[in-house]
């Protein structure tokens, strides 16, 4: 027995085998009788045709609009998200690379990346694929990490550049992916920075 005639509605109650219910209405295709609720006697619910068994004149019986059907609820599908801020440039020696800092926002890891930069000053575009993700911290140490986990944040290097980055702006475009080899769900952020 349901709130209207039609399985998409909610049930309130049943018809067991056996037995009787008083019928009220039908819905214009008699295909769902509108009867008193077994289980709830001030109320009424729609029972399906196929499983009643009528007697008497049902086509004397007034039809009922049924009530609209259900909206269904909507459930967001988590997607992966990071924030991306940039933190600034390093360098070793006569190499420099830009740095920006991502924080995984969501409940997936990240494994892989693709990171662009570009310098607008000199045209000079470099790109930078890997599994894991690396922090140079000047010419003393590198640290590298294979996986950026749920609320993790970690600081990453970019692809090296011959020339300094001082005073140049700089488009930086990072791509995280939840699988290696940038597969999986991957998304994207840019920012704008001059070191």
């Amino acid at each position: 027995c349901r709130i209207g005639p039609g399985r998409v509605y909610p049930r309130q109650g049943a018809l067991l085998v056996g037995e009787t219910a008083e019928v009220f209405g039908r819905n214009p295709t008699n295909e769902y009788w509108y009867i008193r609720n077994p289980d709830k006697p001030n109320e009424f619910c729609w029972v399906w045709g196929e499983y009643a068994t009528l007697t008497g004149p049902f086509a004397l019986l007034p039809i009922f609009t049924p009530p609209p059907t259900p909206t269904p609820t909507f459930t967001a599908t988590p997607a992966p998200s990071f924030g991306l801020k940039a933190t600034g440039m390093d360098s070793c020696g006569s190499t420099w690379w830009a740095e920006v800092e991502v924080k995984n926002t969501s409940s997936f890891v990240f494994k892989s990346m693709e990171y662009t930069v570009l310098d607008t000053v000199t045209d000079i575009e470099k790109t930078l694929l890997t599994n894991g993700f690396t922090n140079k911290d000047g010419c003393s140490a590198t640290t590298i990490k294979d996986t950026i986990a749920s609320n993790d944040s970690f600081i990453i290097s970019s692809a090296l550049f011959d020339a300094t980055l001082q005073n140049h702006k700089l488009r930086v475009d990072v791509t995280l992916c939840t699988e290696l080899n940038q597969k999986g769900i991957c998304v994207s952020q840019r920012v704008n920075f001059t070191p």
